[in-house]
């Protein structure tokens, strides 16, 4: 008796969820989504910034470029979740979209901390 509710309880539990789910508010979801994309681009451009001020070695030079595709990959993905939400299109493929976009976000600011970390290495080898 004690299995059965338990199995019980699960399937209730799993069919809660499974409900919760669907009626997820897709467009607040997205819209943080979003929102947190900006954010994440603004201290990417902060970095992007500071990187091309600095010397620039081949080392630079490549995380760069590479820091600079991943910028457009994600901000090509933006933008166009961003038109399909100004057509008050909100679902779970939006969502996932723009999670990939940051992904791509984060992916250049690693690029572009790398290369400043190369040069600090680089002063730090001078100044030895």
């Amino acid at each position: 008796m004690k299995r059965l509710i338990f199995i019980l309880t699960g399937l209730v539990f799993t069919f809660s969820l499974a409900l919760a789910q669907g009626q997820k508010d897709w467009k607040t979801t997205c819209e943080k989504q979003y929102n947190d994309n900006v954010a994440v681009k603004n201290v990417v451009l902060n970095l992007l910034d500071q990187v091309k001020k600095s010397e620039q070695t081949d080392v630079v030079k490549k995380d760069l470029t590479d820091a600079q595709y991943w910028l457009n990959l994600a901000d090509e993905i933006m933008n166009k979740q961003k038109a399909r939400m100004d057509k008050g299109e909100y679902n779970e493929d939006v969502f996932l979209q723009l999670g990939y976009a940051w992904r791509y976000y984060v992916e250049a600011g690693t690029k572009l901390t790398l290369a400043l970390n190369s040069l600090q290495v680089k002063v730090k080898k001078k100044g030895s």
